[in-house]
């Protein structure tokens, strides 16, 4: 059985927009990305989401989990992502050069434009607890 990929990203939030990407292939998607050794969900967190969106973010409270397997060149892949509630105030997105084709901050009312179902749950979920507990990031 193939080894688990440990990951962890953010739904970023500012104001009533969030930010989603675009990959070349079509699919729009969260900022995510592995965790490099010694680093902690947290750390690995903020630093995707500089480089896959140039962005600053702060870290708020975790959002939850989720797990999923693909193929990729034929090999299966387990994946378990670790979500975290992020916000940015301020700066530009940009796409990571080569990784994605687009980057860009969209309301509610835009949340199909993500591809998959559990990132449209994550993105709902920010918004209710940041509303809940009026929350903002350390």
């Amino acid at each position: 059985m193939p080894e688990e990929v440990i990951c962890a990203g953010g739904v970023v939030l500012r104001g009533e927009k969030f930010l989603a990407m675009k990959r070349f292939n079509g699919v729009w998607l969260l900022p995510k990305g592995h965790v490099d050794p010694g680093e902690t969900l947290e750390e690995t967190a903020v630093r995707e989401v500089a480089e896959e969106t140039g962005l600053k973010a702060q870290l708020g409270p975790k959002l939850g989990e989720t797990a999923y397997s693909f193929r990729e060149n034929g090999i299966l892949q387990h994946k378990r992502v670790h979500w975290f509630l992020m916000e940015s105030d301020q700066g530009e997105p940009r796409p990571e050069e080569g990784m994605f084709s687009e980057v860009r901050w969209l309301g509610l009312d835009e949340i199909d434009f993500l591809t998959f179902e559990h990132d449209r749950e994550l993105v709902k979920k920010a918004f209710r607890l940041r509303e809940e507990q009026n929350c903002r990031p350390n």
